[in-house]
């Protein structure tokens, strides 16, 4: 039980720091028509609280394993439903370069969710495809 605990607020700490932009590392875009998020949709202004959710979703990943950088991108549709695009850029792994999270994400009682993640990787030279594909590396 001590274990767990202990777990979860590593977790907790994490998430903490990657929603506080951890040393710069992250950046964020607001939808707009032009967004890899907006899928075609006009965006309405995304709160703070949409962005971590998004962000908070992909901590995890950051725990173990070193990355250069993490892009959040978001558009909220609606009041109660939004995407996101999470990119983490320059994994150091061997055979795995980027990942991509395309979300999709719900308010419920007053907090965003998210319901959907469709992950794809793109992976080192040599060890499979060179974009994003839902193939995992070599």
């Amino acid at each position: 039980m001590l274990r767990h605990a202990r777990w979860v607020l590593v977790l907790f700490a994490v998430s903490a720091v990657l929603a506080a932009g951890c040393g710069g590392d992250d950046s964020k875009q607001s939808g707009g028509a032009a967004s890899e998020a907006a899928g075609g949709k006009d965006c309405k202004d995304a709160d703070k609280p949409l962005t971590d959710a998004a962000r908070g979703h992909v901590a995890p990943l950051k725990v173990g394993t070193d990355i250069d950088r993490v892009t959040v991108d978001v558009c909220r549709t609606s009041d109660e439903e939004a995407t996101a695009v999470v990119i983490a850029y320059g994994m150091r792994d061997d055979s795995t370069r980027d990942i991509r999270h395309q979300m999709k994400l719900i308010k419920v009682g007053g907090l965003w969710q998210v319901t959907d993640d469709i992950d794809s990787r793109r992976c080192q030279p040599g060890h499979g495809a060179q974009e994003f594909s839902d193939q995992y590396c070599q």
